[in-house]
């Protein structure tokens, strides 16, 4: 049985992996790639949307335990 927590959990590990690459195309953006840009946009504004869904989800489990 899957409990309430369960996507978030699911979006959460997405969040950390795509927090690690963002940090690894910032990284490369130090030492002069400038092809690096480009994909740590992306990944920010990914980043961006998939903190705004856990926000949500989050929210709404907590409205629906009685938090």
């Amino acid at each position: 049985m899957q409990d309430s927590l369960t996507p978030i959990d699911t979006s959460f590990e997405r969040w950390t992996k795509l927090s690690d690459a963002f940090e690894q195309h910032l990284a490369r953006m130090k030492q002069g790639d400038e092809k690096a840009r480009a994909e740590a946009l992306r990944l920010a504004r990914e980043l961006d949307a998939l903190t705004r869904l856990i926000s949500r989800d989050l929210k709404t489990a907590r409205q629906r335990n009685g938090a």
